[in-house]
């Protein structure tokens, strides 16, 4: 059998869909599973042996999108990417994406049972486009078990409520990376804390304040004698480095950024990690390392963490949370949440310890 997965973006979103693909490679293990992404979200797909095939939608696409007088030319390449897709004669489509572009996707691929989501659980006439659509029982659930449910429905059996238990994995070259990293910034103290305050130029409204991140980094330091490493991904240099300044203790900041399983790499050697409600904030979830997730107005439980890893959600209770507002004229989703909140979680996950995780290498 081949099978198709279609999750175009973004990074925690196509990460927390590897515990259903994990499922189905443990069930059908002779299958030949595929998965269509985009170019930035892929890099967490490497060095995986539950995957045959990583299909990176092309970025020029969507750079042709954005113009509609070079719309003709982005149909032909379109079109031209979806025949090399068809070429592959794939059996089964499952899109978790959930929108108009990849039910498109999941159309012109030519597989002959497309599996997506039933309304109301898709946007933009989704489930139009496919001819199996997956019930989901009402309520909210998380994004990892709403996928598992389509995996679920796909294989044929009843939700037992478990969670299959994967990991990102990394390279040789990733693990040197790390090692390059701890000799040069690196004092070797523990706890090591990671500390990523920084969201992508998209989402705003999920950054929590440079100076309290700081102010939480000055408590663990105090508290524990660790060590805090301060990251950032592409775009977020800037914040990391405010978090730095502000800090009366010693921080670190990350060197240079890293690919995302170098990152996975890095933050599998912490003891503890303290974000907001982002894609690396998955990554380290998914890399075995401890999570403290400051949440403002996004869903906590459609985005929590990967539960098979300890975490603690910070948040304060607000009558218009949840909310995707860009401009908000409230903020005590955020401004409720003090540091002296995120340093007491990230002290209790500390006293609870980690199980050892290898889950790491190719």
């Amino acid at each position: 059998m081949r099978i198709l997965v279609v999750r175009l973006s973004a990074i925690g979103d196509v990460v927390r869909t590897l515990p259903a693909v994990s499922l189905i490679r443990n069930r059908l293990p002779r299958a030949h599973i595929a998965w269509v992404t985009e170019s930035v979200p892929a890099g967490a797909l490497a060095h995986r042996d539950d995957l045959d095939e990583v299909i990176v939608f092309p970025p020029r696409l969507k750079e042709l999108a954005r113009n509609p007088l070079r719309w003709p030319g982005m149909v032909r390449e379109f079109l031209a990417f979806m025949k090399g897709i068809r070429g592959r004669r794939f059996d089964v489509v499952l899109d978790f994406h959930g929108l108009f572009k990849s039910g498109i996707i999941s159309l012109l691929a030519g597989g002959g049972e497309r599996y997506g989501y039933a309304r109301p659980f898709t946007k933009e006439l989704n489930f139009l486009f496919n001819n199996r659509r997956t019930p989901l029982p009402p309520g909210k659930l998380t994004r990892i078990r709403r996928n598992l449910a389509l995996a679920r429905f796909f294989l044929g059996e009843t939700d037992d409520g478990s969670i299959p238990e994967v990991y990102l994995h990394s390279s040789e070259g990733d693990r040197q990376e790390a090692d390059r990293i701890e000799a040069e910034v690196l004092s070797g103290r523990r706890p090591r804390i990671i500390v990523h305050p920084g969201t992508s130029p998209q989402t705003p409204y999920k950054r929590w304040q440079p100076e309290r991140f700081a102010l939480t980094a000055d408590m663990l330091i105090q508290r524990t004698g660790g060590e805090v490493l301060v990251t950032y991904g592409p775009g977020e240099e800037e914040t990391a480095k405010q978090v730095v300044e502000a800090m009366q203790e010693r921080g670190v900041l990350l060197p240079r950024t890293l690919t995302l399983t170098g990152l996975s790499e890095l933050f599998r050697r912490a003891d503890i990690y303290v974000g907001g409600d982002t894609g690396p904030m998955h990554v380290a979830s998914f890399s075995g390392t401890p999570v403290v997730v400051v949440f403002g107005p996004t869903d906590r439980t459609e985005n929590e963490p990967y539960p098979v890893t300890p975490y603690r959600m910070v948040f304060s209770e607000t009558h218009c949370a949840p909310c995707r507002k860009r401009t908000c004229t409230d903020g005590t989703c955020f401004t409720d949440v003090t540091p002296e909140m995120a340093a007491d979680a990230a002290m209790e996950l500390l006293g609870e310890g980690r199980a050892n995780v290898a889950g790491g290498s190719s």
